[in-house]
């Protein structure tokens, strides 16, 4: 009875310790042990397309095709392409207004999803790298110039940019996700690009069909099995306004996780040896994660199974999971503290974990997508970059 209570605990309480204190240890001490730098060159200035997927998003497209635009890097070496994928709004006629004769607008009759908008760019991409990026996410100015600065380095094939929120209990999550991709940079690749910013070399770029997996993952993963590493560029800055935690946003991540799993189980050999330190930055980083909501679940339940009748109170675990959903329903809540709100969300990326997980067990691959925007106008996020640059 203590082996099978001591493996529920185990299950509950060392799962999640492991998957987000004991790996970032391990790439910490991965960084100091076992360094590979890489060359970053500020000079380094190759003709780049920019790719942008987009799906019904009219009041946004302009603010970001202007925004790409207004890049300081070399006028005259880098082209836009917007991928309209479906619209039933004015997306691509916004995205026209914003643009000059660097600017070229793809529209796919019906929606085939991100993946399929990104292959339909391909052929129309001219240049050496091609710099994919998120329709609701803004750019430093200087930010596609420090993308491509390390890919003066012939070992490095993709290049992620830094992901940052401008509040809320997503802020400190990409905060913490932003130190664990600089310390995986250090000692090798990172586990995958995000989508809101990143660039690959022309040559390395696979975006062959795979129901349901994620984009981004998906052809960064492709272009290290064939063309090297992907490292992080912290100063490659994207600003992104925070997502509500309501049922769209739900969606979104639940769509993220299983999008994960169909990518991994496409690329063979990725989580073996011959992938170098990947496969075991993805076991931690990824599949850890996912797994984790349904060993806690299974901890827990193997604590209760083995308590005695006499002892069936209210234990700690059970006010853990109380104090889990007392987290979510108040998190919708701006005047609650960090704490509670980080909670609210910890437990919504736990739940999209397990949704996903079960999608994926299904064999049912999300494909289409509906952008999850919040009430912040982009109005408010420009701003807000501009700030940081003054």
């Amino acid at each position: 009875m203590k082996i099978r209570r001591l493996l529920g605990l185990g299950a509950l309480v060392g799962v999640p310790v492991a998957a987000y204190g004991g790996y970032p240890a391990l790439v910490w001490a991965a960084a100091i042990l076992q360094p590979r730098p890489y060359l970053t060159d500020p000079n380094h200035k190759p003709l780049v397309a920019v790719v942008i997927a987009a799906h019904n998003e009219a009041a946004l497209i302009g603010a970001k095709v202007r925004n790409v635009f207004e890049q300081d890097y070399a006028p005259g070496t880098y082209t836009c392409t917007v991928v309209c994928d479906g619209c039933t709004d004015d997306t691509a006629d916004a995205a026209r207004a914003a643009g000059d004769d660097r600017l070229q607008v793809i529209e796919l009759p019906r929606q085939r999803g991100k993946l399929a908008a990104i292959r339909a760019a391909l052929p129309h991409a001219r240049g050496e790298v091609i710099a994919f990026t998120d329709a609701n996410v803004l750019l430093e100015r200087d930010a596609l110039r420090h993308l491509v600065a390390p890919l003066a380095d012939p070992s490095v094939a993709a290049v992620s940019g830094a992901k940052h929120i401008n509040a809320g209990p997503e802020a400190t999550y990409w905060r913490y996700e932003r130190w664990i991709r600089t310390l995986e940079s250090a000692s090798g690749s990172i586990a995958g690009a995000d989508g809101a910013l990143f660039a690959v070399r022309t040559s390395a770029v696979d975006a062959s069909p795979v129901a349901g997996a994620a984009d981004d993952l998906l052809i960064s993963l492709r272009a290290a099995q064939s063309a090297g590493r992907i490292v992080i560029a912290p100063e490659a800055r994207t600003t992104e306004p925070e997502l509500p935690i309501a049922r769209e946003s739900l969606t979104a991540r639940v769509r993220t996780t299983s999008g994960a799993l169909f990518a991994l189980a496409s690329l063979p050999g990725i989580l073996g040896p011959s992938s170098g330190d990947l496969w075991w930055k993805l076991a931690g980083h990824k599949l850890l994660r996912i797994a984790a909501p349904s060993v806690m679940i299974a901890g827990a339940i193997t604590l209760v199974v083995s308590a005695r009748p006499t002892r069936m109170r209210v234990t700690p675990t059970v006010w853990a999971v109380g104090l889990a959903l007392a987290g979510l329903s108040a998190s919708t809540s701006r005047s609650l503290g960090t704490v509670v709100q980080v909670a609210g969300y910890a437990l919504l990326a736990n739940l999209a974990a397990l949704i996903g997980l079960a999608r994926y067990i299904a064999r049912r691959p999300i494909d289409s997508w509906k952008p999850v925007r919040p009430p912040q106008p982009m109005s408010r996020v420009q701003e807000s970059s501009a700030r940081r640059q003054q």
